[in-house]
């Protein structure tokens, strides 16, 4: 057939069958000449058509795209073609492919490959229906073993071998949904996960979730969809609960959509019926398990790092590297087999920006070679460097321990917190060497009056933690119950979460906490209490509290929340300073501020404090009352040296104390 009579016949089924070509062109023609509105009317209501029968006739790839290029070039018009998918066959060839080709990505992992290979052909054998979900499986193992990258992988080669029109993964993070209020964001976020083009959605976190959140996401696993206890309509590609129930629109259930849902989890499956229930454990068939590294496995990861790093190296510096061995050798040495391949990879990731500084340095490096000699040395140009890819904890320790034998007192807190760095570093060790650690409750109460040094303390406690490896981040956050407690119903658990969030991967302290509870009508301090509680657990491995106040109301305060009292193992008196060490005190901020207290003036300093301590005010200031008297010398010293320009600049005297006016 000619391609003349292949637009004939085109034009026919277009049009009319009764219509010549010749015909079907002239009018055509005349209707652009009236109006090219009219003519991509024409067309648009015919594109249906069109398609119909690109999928009928037995036209290849290149017959279509040079039909295609006849007609716009004849009508002067441009056709959207429209996207065609043509997915392939599931069968035990495809599959065998695809264990094959994630086992190469996944290292050290083949019969977790294959039993997740095996999961997702699994519905493709039994049958399943559209719209519900096509399987659930929950895939287990130690961080670092690469269960996240088998699911990305996963998405990738569905797509590869044309079962699926997407590599996309959506991640349904469930520790953004811990309280009830949160169900517009839950409800949205499912919805676009299950109406998506992506055939998995990774479910990560669900134990730190609400319950509420977690019963949906069962009854999907048990039923296939979820029936919602509200009607919905979409607005702007938004839920919004239905006004009208007799909309056509209404969504008042969640389809599966044909999707395969992807638990992800430390534990055993057995240890998530807390979670689920055991129903939903039984429903589940594929349990798939990653193992930690065996020897094998690591090395060869190790190659793989290292070869990643001499491309990237390549690609992005331009410098051909040269890795000797030792580099293969110093990273197996600083692995960690509860952590995995992420006790690797910050170190190789270390190494590349050490380079990209060296490489920003030197503008005339071509060639470069990399070993482990005590140090990773960088050698080019006949120049050797050392690259600073050492761990800073142990230096960040140090000047903990600096900071610790600085501070005045606190002998009875300065000790329990080195005991514990002890306990840490042992735990460290033993982790190292695979051996399970002896957890313990890392949340503390402070209590004493002000001006203690509470807040000081936790601030060093947060870096600690961090230079231990037991927190990420390290930050101190400090809030009161102003800041925790929301001031309308449903305000407070949201604002509690969000303080929370912000400090993950540090230290949480709470001072004057006893005023979170104002007794038992006091509905929204108790939730701010639920919901901290609740955060403790589920962040206990990236999460330390600290409460603070006074004394006797703390321990009011905890008798009265049982259950807080339990998780707060570490109960810390800062007793108050004694006159000596308050003098000690103002010695230290006056050097602190580059000045020096006289001699005779240190004597009545402390005779000073020893009268004030004496009076057991808990308002009396304690630290405060140090710098405060050290503030206000400094400003009588000004007026002073007014008078005065000759005299000493950093010396405060006995006299600009003012303390016989005290």
């Amino acid at each position: 057939m000619s391609v003349h009579e292949e637009k004939e016949k085109m034009m026919n089924e277009l049009f009319s069958k009764k219509r010549s070509f010749s015909n079907v062109y002239n009018d055509s023609v005349n209707i652009l000449s009236d109006t090219e509105s009219e003519l991509n009317r024409i067309l648009a209501q015919n594109q249906k058509d069109i398609e119909e029968m690109t999928k009928t006739f037995n036209y290849s790839d290149e017959d279509l795209k040079r039909l295609k290029s006849d007609i716009e070039k004849d009508f002067n018009i441009t056709i959207e073609t429209p996207e065609t998918v043509v997915l392939g066959k599931a069968s035990k060839e495809v599959f065998d492919n695809i264990y094959k080709d994630l086992s190469e990505m996944i290292i050290g992992q083949d019969e977790a490959c294959k039993a997740f290979a095996t999961a997702f052909r699994r519905p493709y054998v039994i049958g399943s229906d559209p719209s519900k979900i096509r399987n659930s499986i929950i895939l287990y193992g130690s961080n670092g073993t690469g269960r996240h990258q088998m699911v990305t992988s996963m998405g990738q080669l569905l797509k590869k071998y044309g079962l699926s029109v997407s590599h996309e993964v959506y991640v349904l993070d469930m520790s953004r949904y811990q309280s009830s209020s949160q169900e517009v964001l839950f409800l949205q976020d499912i919805y676009v996960a299950l109406t998506g083009k992506n055939p998995i959605v990774l479910i990560e976190n669900f134990e730190e979730a609400s319950p509420i959140f977690n019963r949906m996401l069962s009854e999907l696993v048990m039923e296939g969809n979820c029936v919602l206890n509200k009607r919905y309509t979409l607005k702007n590609n938004q839920l919004v609960e239905a006004t009208n129930t007799l909309s056509g629109d209404i969504i008042d259930r969640l389809n599966g959509n044909d999707k395969v849902l992807v638990f992800i989890s430390e534990k055993n499956p057995t240890k998530l019926m807390d979670v689920f229930g055991k129903s939903f454990i039984e429903k589940i068939v594929d349990k798939v398990k990653t193992e930690k590294l065996d020897e094998e496995s690591l090395l060869k990861i190790i190659d793989q790092l290292v070869e990643s790093l001499v491309n990237r190296c390549k690609v992005q510096l331009e410098i051909d590297l040269d890795v000797d061995r030792s580099i293969n050798e110093y990273l197996r040495s600083i692995y960690e087999p509860n952590d995995g391949i992420d006790s690797l990879s910050p170190t190789v990731k270390k190494i590349y920006n050490e380079m990209v500084d060296v490489a920003l340095k030197y503008d005339d490096i071509s060639k470069a070679s990399i070993r482990h000699d005590e140090t990773i040395k960088l050698t080019f140009n006949e120049v050797t460097v050392d690259l600073d890819v050492i761990d800073d904890s142990r230096a960040e320790r140090e000047e903990i321990q600096k900071e610790l034998d600085e501070i005045v007192g606190l002998d009875d807190v300065k000790n329990y917190l080195l005991s514990l760095e002890n306990l840490l570093k042992i735990n460290q060790i033993r982790k190292q060497k695979g051996l399970k650690t002896n957890e313990i409750s890392k949340h503390m109460i402070f209590t004493g009056n002000p001006g203690t040094g509470k807040t000081t303390i936790a601030r060093l406690v947060s870096r600690m933690m961090k230079a231990c490896g037991i927190l990420k981040q390290g930050q101190l956050v400090e809030v009161t119950r102003a800041d925790l407690v929301g001031k309308y119903v449903g305000h407070t658990a949201p604002l509690t979460m969000s303080v929370i969030q912000s400090a993950l991967g540090g230290v949480l302290f709470i001072d004057e906490a006893y005023s979170l509870y104002r007794g038992k009508d006091d509905s929204f301090g108790l939730e701010a209490i639920d919901t901290l509680v609740k955060a403790m657990e589920d962040h206990r491995d990236d999460l330390i509290v600290i409460l603070a106040g006074y004394t006797r109301e703390m321990k009011e305060f905890l008798e009265a929340n049982s259950g807080l009292k339990s998780r707060f193992a570490n109960i810390i008196e800062f007793s108050d300073y004694t006159g000596e060490e308050l003098m000690l005190i103002a010695k230290s901020i006056a050097k602190g501020k580059d000045y020096v207290i006289a001699e005779d003036a240190l004597r009545p300093l402390q005779d000073y404090f020893t009268i004030i301590q004496a009076q057991n005010d808990p308002n009396s200031g304690n630290g405060r009352l140090a710098r405060n008297l050290v503030e206000d010398a400094i400003l009588n010293q000004s007026k002073r040296l007014l008078e005065n320009p000759d005299a000493q600049m950093n010396l405060l005297e006995r006299v600009d104390f003012n303390l016989g006016e005290r």
